[in-house]
């Protein structure tokens, strides 16, 4: 029924630019010659007078308006009628559940042209968000089913097997470790939730950038250390105003990948500097890198660049880090080679009373 009306809308279209291109020109020539000839329309005056000439002009000059007409509607039918059929076609495959459909963007009128972009970003979106789904679904149905079997498995060897002292303790160390794997999944989906539903940055103060990476770095220093990376911090003093303890979770996650996939004895460079009207912090690792599939989807939810999932993690850590810099008004840059390491660049805007 709807293929129909549009077919139908078209012809309505159709006819009437058609008739009215036709009309105007046609009236426009008839009126043209009748202020020279008034009597022309007197056919005893058309034998006397051999006037029939003009008889034929205007024939001949409504066929010309018939085809300037034809090429006026063809010339509307290819900018207006052509892409508003495919859009309509588009629509279609959308309602069907495809939603990888891209429509031409070829188009000389702007409002269209503006029209197509607008429809080619929806379904881009909504493509990207079933995949999220998708990925949401499998990551964390996946992250959650594994520590709870290994819960359960080491625990039955507790209860149903008598163990060496040895044994059990390192099966209780297990539990210890996939209970914690919970716990702070539980912990990082609860404040990720909190997060997308925030709309402003609260409990904002100002307080020392460079102290708080250097508390971060002591925070984590028995992860760096069991690595034996080499720390090169160059940190100007800056204080900033903002929500100190989000901004902390900021280091925490970013700090703890680039140690995570930095390879031993290899070198973690800090720097903390003005930029401007944004304090500028970049980490630099000398790790794995990742490659640029991974990299643009890294702060997607449960989105893990190890497939294995051989690494600790549940895919959440960026995705906070994410939300909390746009919060703050900053952005994120992250630049990658495979076996090179990662470069993680972020800007945090300093509040005109800091800034002066």
């Amino acid at each position: 029924m709807s293929r129909f009306r549009i077919r139908t809308l078209k012809v309505r279209l159709i006819i009437s630019i058609f008739v009215i291109i036709t009309s105007v020109y046609a009236l426009i020539g008839l009126l043209m010659l009748l202020a020279y000839h008034g009597d022309l329309f007197n056919i005893e005056n058309l034998y006397h007078t051999g006037r029939f000439g003009m008889l034929l002009m205007i024939v001949l000059f409504f066929m010309i308006s018939v085809i300037i007409g034809f090429l006026a509607f063809y010339r509307f039918n290819q900018i207006f009628l052509k892409p508003l059929n495919e859009l309509s076609t588009a629509l279609k495959e959308v309602e069907k559940g495809n939603y990888n459909i891209v429509v031409s963007t070829d188009v000389r009128i702007r409002e269209l042209h503006r029209l197509m972009q607008g429809f080619n970003r929806m379904t881009k979106e909504i493509s990207s968000a079933q995949l999220l789904k998708k990925d949401f679904i499998s990551y964390f149905s996946h992250e959650f089913k594994t520590p709870i079997t290994s819960i359960r498995g080491f625990s039955r060897q507790i209860k149903e097997r008598e163990l060496d002292p040895k044994k059990q303790k390192e099966y209780i160390d297990i539990i210890y470790q996939e209970s914690n794997r919970l716990i702070n999944m539980s912990s990082n989906v609860l404040t990720l939730t909190k997060l997308e539903h925030q709309g402003t940055l609260t409990d904002k103060k100002v307080f020392s950038l460079d102290e708080q990476l250097r508390k971060t770095l002591l925070l984590l220093e028995k992860q760096w250390t069991e690595k034996a990376l080499e720390l090169v911090l160059e940190l100007e003093e800056i204080e900033i105003d903002s929500n100190e303890e989000m901004v902390k979770q900021i280091w925490v996650n970013v700090i703890s990948n680039a140690i995570q996939y930095s390879h031993q004895r290899g070198q973690l460079k800090i720097q903390c500097k003005k930029d401007g009207k944004f304090a500028k912090i970049r980490i630099r690792d000398e790790g794995t890198g990742m490659p640029d599939q991974v990299r643009e989807r890294i702060f997607e939810k449960f989105y893990q660049g190890d497939a294995s999932h051989g690494t600790s993690g549940n895919g959440l850590g960026m995705s906070i880090v994410k939300r909390i810099i746009d919060l703050c008004g900053g952005k994120i840059v992250i630049k990658s080679q495979l076996k090179k390491g990662t470069v993680v660049i972020i800007y945090l805007p300093l509040e005109e009373k800091v800034r002066k």
